[in-house]
């Protein structure tokens, strides 16, 4: 899986032990980026595989502290985002850009 590859480098990590956690954050990652693209994709796209490693890392590095919007830990402060996708939202739309305008008849009374 090039993806776990990655995302251990990413992170400094030259063992197996984190391999389950990674794949659960990888997997999870991948389900919330599919519910964003349009319903006829199922699987990440190759040129969207770099937001899953870095959303990945992102989870990764915030394990023990979700739900949490800031941290604080000997003087050393970390805010974290509310939606892990918003940076990349730009890029998603840009992709798969959503249909707004749609031709239609209204009456009034």
């Amino acid at each position: 899986m090039a993806v776990l590859e990655n995302v251990k480098k990413l992170l400094s990590i030259n063992d197996d032990k984190q391999d389950e956690l990674l794949e659960i954050i990888i997997s999870n990652t991948e389900k919330r980026l599919i519910s964003l693209l349009p319903l006829d994709i199922e699987q990440v796209p190759d040129r969207l595989e770099y937001i899953v490693e870095e959303v990945a890392v992102k989870r990764f590095n915030r394990v023990g502290a979700e739900g949490m919007t800031q941290e604080s830990i000997d003087g050393r402060s970390n805010t974290f985002q509310s939606n892990d996708f918003d940076e990349y939202m730009d890029v998603i739309d840009a992709l798969f850009p959503k249909e707004t305008s749609k031709r239609g008849r209204g009456v009034f009374y």
